[in-house]
């Protein structure tokens, strides 16, 4: 039998296999990297997003409208008296001694509502006024959209303990041109309600009078 054949078959396949892996070897990159390994970023990274939270419903009753009837009312006493338009039939709650609320008879707290609150006796001024309620309604409310903010005025929405969506209004007066923020004017209300409550707490702003007589 011819042996040789198979055996220089044998022999030439080895050759070849070497050859190639010399090759190989000759033409592999084995340069060493530097600096610190970093994950590569995603070329469409899947961000989390958290689902938006509904507001509860707003209690059913009518808007407030504007240009309601309005009477004369009096607060605080001496240096501290202010007399201002507050809607007829409306009912006064004492809040503390320097803080009143005003309500129309059998709508809910979650509706609309006028709030003043004398505030002299801070001594700042009302830029500074806006900017600490600013930053409380922030620091202490959720989903805090500021609208509008003005000289004097303030105008936001935010989410209310009781998962409504509420539209505020505010205003702050020097009466007596001190430079200082003597009454802070806020009208709370739902999105149906935003038009009555400018008018309301435009009216009473602007017919607000101190003790000496000063305007508003």
């Amino acid at each position: 039998m011819d042996w040789r054949g198979p055996a220089v078959v044998v022999a030439l396949l080895a050759i070849g296999a070497g050859s190639g892996f010399a090759a190989s070897a000759a033409s592999r990159d084995t340069t060493v990297g530097s600096g610190v390994p970093a994950p590569v970023p995603a070329e469409r990274p899947e961000m989390p997003v958290e689902a938006p939270r509904p507001f509860t419903a707003d209690p059913d009753i009518p808007a407030l409208e504007p240009d309601l009837p309005m009477r004369q009312a009096t607060l605080g006493i001496g240096k501290f008296e202010i007399l201002f338009p507050a809607p007829k039939g409306w009912r006064i709650h004492p809040v503390a001694s320097n803080e009143w609320k005003w309500k129309q008879p059998g709508t809910p707290d979650n509706s609309y509502v006028m709030r003043i609150e004398q505030i002299d006796s801070q001594d700042i001024t009302i830029e500074d006024a806006i900017d600490i309620r600013v930053a409380r309604v922030r620091d202490e409310q959720e989903d805090v959209v500021i609208i509008d903010r003005g000289a004097d005025s303030l105008e936001y929405t935010y989410r209310s303990n009781e998962d409504t969506k509420r539209h505020s209004f505010m205003r702050w007066l020097d009466l007596d041109s001190s430079g200082q923020a003597d009454v802070e004017i806020v009208v709370h209300g739902r999105e149906r309600d935003q038009v009555g409550a400018k008018d309301l707490i435009d009216r009473v702003a602007d017919g607000m009078r101190g003790a000496t007589g000063g305007l508003a």
